[in-house]
């Protein structure tokens, strides 16, 4: 009731949208001082009706071009922005879900970059693939009419993705795939001193992290565990030697 009376009052939802996809624009200009790449553009719709196709090509040709003169004329140094949106699949997606869906895509499309989509598949007793089907649904839904920041044309892409022109870049990635290299750089980690396995309790945790007037304190763990026991300690757990929650990394 109050939209409509926000559009029937002359209300122009396009500059509200416009509005609140760009708010965090500290984002944008960390990212164009870092890259030497401009913005171009931002949330363009692209309208799929007969009598709008022309227009819309040309709105598409011409930010394209703007985007490409923009990236080709950056630094020299093959700088590019790559973007991803990770969810984990254990619910349905939200309205915050949505909104970094939408920034997240659209600071790839006006940078002339890609995002990817990562499915965070960590936590298997919480996960399910009927959320893992509404997610991408959802997100294809949400980027429809909008300019691709995916290339399609990706070897991992599936005919069925090339076909419904799938918003992200590639294939749907997942972090499960990638665990072996994640252990390697948590090893790695531990054998150059920059980790180093933990064992407080719950209770000793919520001791130690200290509270909003009180400073928290090291755990002891940090400085008298050593490397190698931190190593044996790590790999007992990947081995599912220790009880739940009974170590940490």
């Amino acid at each position: 009731m109050n939209i409509l009376l926000l559009l029937l009052a002359g209300f122009d939802p396009n500059s509200f949208v416009n509005g609140f996809a760009y708010a965090p624009n500290f984002i944008t200009k960390t990212i164009s001082q870092q890259t030497g790449i401009e913005p171009v553009g931002l949330l363009e719709i692209v309208s799929s009706s007969t009598e709008d196709d022309e227009s819309s090509t040309t709105i598409t040709t011409d930010k394209e071009e703007a985007v490409e003169k923009s990236v080709v004329s950056s630094s020299s140094d093959n700088t590019f922005v790559r973007t991803r949106f990770p969810p984990e699949p254990n619910g349905y997606l939200h309205l915050g879900h949505a909104k970094a869906v939408s920034f997240n895509f659209e600071v790839a499309r006006i940078y002339g970059g890609t995002c990817h989509m990562r499915l965070d598949d960590t936590n298997p007793s919480k996960e399910d693939e009927e959320y893992v089907q509404s997610i991408l649904e959802d997100v294809c839904w949400i980027q429809r009419g909008l300019v691709s920041t995916g290339n399609n044309n990706d070897n991992n892409t599936n005919n069925n993705e090339k076909e419904e022109q799938k918003p992200w870049n590639g294939s749907v990635r997942k972090t499960s795939d990638y665990f072996d290299i994640l252990y390697e750089c948590a090893e790695a980690l531990i054998e150059s001193g920059d980790a180093y396995v933990d064992s407080l309790s719950v209770e000793e945790m919520r001791e130690y992290r200290g509270t909003i007037t009180e400073a928290g304190k090291e755990s002891p763990f940090k400085k008298t565990r050593t490397k190698e026991e931190s190593m044996e300690l790590f790999r007992s757990m990947r081995d599912g030697n220790c009880k739940e929650g009974e170590h940490i990394l």
